[in-house]
């Protein structure tokens, strides 16, 4: 438990120095001579289309994951992490035809952040889990090529109310920072989650198995700013983001092709300057 309390306070000083630096994500500059990406977002978001202005960004990630030794009520476990990001940044006016689409202003970007989980049991409903993530972007239509890493905390509660009725608090730091190769760009992020889930079983089944239903809540505060744009006529930062959804999933995972299955959401968020639908598995603490 002291080793964990260490962690945290390491952790949370980080975000503090970066706060105070200069390094915030640019994902656009909106100029017609320059044109400044940031990649960071692969880190950032999850799956789902958002509207960020001028801008239109989709983005596909494969979350795969492996166990290598299951955490229990009292002993620890470690997961190795897989995730890969595919994205797709329309550059031109969200309200563009499909005659834009065809026109070269749009970044299509593979995105591969592996890295290791160690998950921590405080208690029988209560886990604790460090990370730590370095991987690499690549940007097909600038060539651009990009270092990435992210490691924070994450901490999962569960509390159940009845049989049938449960709850979910999850609380997050995280910190995510990037260096292109080309253009010697530098952006990093400091990252607080936090959110409910609420979940009912119901008296259905599928592939034999019980399903549950709920709603969820996150909410999202960047430390410093997002800044998703530095033009001087229209400076949007993102400071606060929310989201709202509800899921579906099974008491039990459901193997699919040897990939665990289990749970499908939903989402909307919203924010300053920045909103979209988002799709999911489990509840991202």
């Amino acid at each position: 438990m002291r080793t964990i309390c260490t962690f945290m306070g390491v952790l949370t000083g980080c975000l503090l120095v970066f706060a105070g630096s200069k390094g915030a994500a640019q994902p656009v500059v909106n100029s017609e001579d320059d044109l400044e990406v940031s990649y960071i977002y692969a880190a950032v978001l999850g799956s789902g289309t958002y509207q960020i202005k001028g801008r239109r960004l989709t983005m596909f990630r494969l979350p795969f994951s492996w166990a290598q030794r299951q955490a229990t009520k009292e002993t620890p476990g470690w997961k190795w992490l897989f995730p890969a990001v595919l994205g797709y940044d329309d550059l031109s006016n969200v309200d563009s035809d499909w005659i834009d689409a065809l026109l070269p202003d749009q970044l299509v970007t593979l995105t591969v952040l592996p890295g290791v989980e160690y998950i921590y049991p405080v208690s029988a409903n209560w886990h604790v889990k460090p990370f730590l993530q370095l991987g690499v972007g690549r940007d097909f239509t600038s060539r651009e090529t990009i270092a990435m890493t992210q490691f924070g905390i994450r901490s999962l509660s569960l509390l159940q109310f009845t049989k049938d009725w449960e709850l979910r608090w999850g609380i997050a730091l995280r910190w995510a920072g990037e260096y292109q190769f080309n253009s010697n760009d530098r952006n990093n992020l400091g990252i607080f989650d936090t959110g409910l889930d609420i979940r009912r079983n119901t008296p259905f089944t599928l592939l034999d198995k019980s399903v549950d239903m709920g709603v969820y809540y996150v909410f999202q505060r960047y430390v410093p700013e997002w800044r998703l744009s530095d033009a001087p006529d229209n400076k949007q930062e993102a400071v606060r983001v929310h989201e709202i959804g509800a899921s579906i999933g099974l008491k039990r995972p459901h193997k699919f092709l040897g990939i665990p299955f289990q749970r499908l959401r939903v989402g909307y968020k919203d924010g300053d300057n920045l909103s979209g639908w988002t799709f999911g598995t489990e509840f991202p603490f």
